[in-house]
């Protein structure tokens, strides 16, 4: 077993590896210097053997890593270089109406909205919508103009009229588990749907019919895991 006699060099000082010797003669001088020792004769002479090995092996993954991090580099700098395709911005401009169009209709929450409606007594008055989204009981969508936005905001449609969360909501989202982002949950809840009545949209049935809303979305969730 190797046993370090002195502790770990600090950062700019050098190991000095000694061969084991028996008479227990310990090295003199000044600098700083750090001896590692062993319990034998044996184990001194593998350990200097495989110095060679260690020091190329310890230069490949040095050498892995700065190659791994200059990809990650070019990929970072690459994707804001280009220019995207025109299919590529029609694609983005319709699907930020269709952002904008839920919390136009629908409305949103901030997180200290939800807290005031909810008589919430916490100090930090983000700490009750949080906690309801953490239990995954509602979702929270960025708000399309960061600017002015800077935390995400919570779909009205999720709440009761004494602000608390509706449960069928909490079923939808627990049927789809991580297969949709949040702004995908508040498309799949305002889309037209095939299997409700009359083609109707989840969101308008969550008071009237949140079984059928919740049957609904384990269906679609069944669907996109096949």
């Amino acid at each position: 077993m190797l046993n370090l006699s002195t502790p770990v060099p600090p950062q700019g000082h050098t190991l000095t590896v000694q061969p084991w010797r028996g008479d227990g003669g310990r090295r003199r001088g000044g600098g700083h210097a750090f001896r590692l020792e062993v319990a034998t004769e044996a184990a001194s002479n593998t350990l200097l053997a495989s110095l060679p090995l260690l020091e190329r092996l310890l230069s490949e993954k040095i050498a892995a890593v700065r190659k791994r991090r200059m990809e990650e580099m070019v990929d970072f700098m690459a994707a804001r270089m280009v220019a995207p395709s025109a299919a590529e911005t029609e694609m983005a401009q319709r699907l930020a109406a269709r952002h904008a169009r839920v919390l136009n209709e629908f409305g949103y929450f901030s997180a200290e909205q939800l807290a005031e409606a909810n008589q919430s007594q916490a100090g930090n008055r983000s700490a009750l919508a949080d906690n309801w989204r953490k239990r995954r009981q509602v979702f929270a969508v960025p708000h399309p103009n960061r600017a002015a936005r800077e935390r995400d905001v919570f779909p009205a449609f999720q709440f009761a009229e004494n602000g608390r969360p509706l449960k069928a909501v909490q079923a939808v989202i627990e049927a789809f588990g991580q297969r949709k982002a949040p702004w995908k949950l508040a498309l799949w809840f305002t889309s037209n749907n095939g299997a409700l009545p009359g083609s109707a949209r989840p969101v308008d049935l969550l008071a009237s019919a949140p079984q059928a809303v919740i049957d609904a979305a384990r269906r679609d969730a069944g669907e996109s895991a096949a």
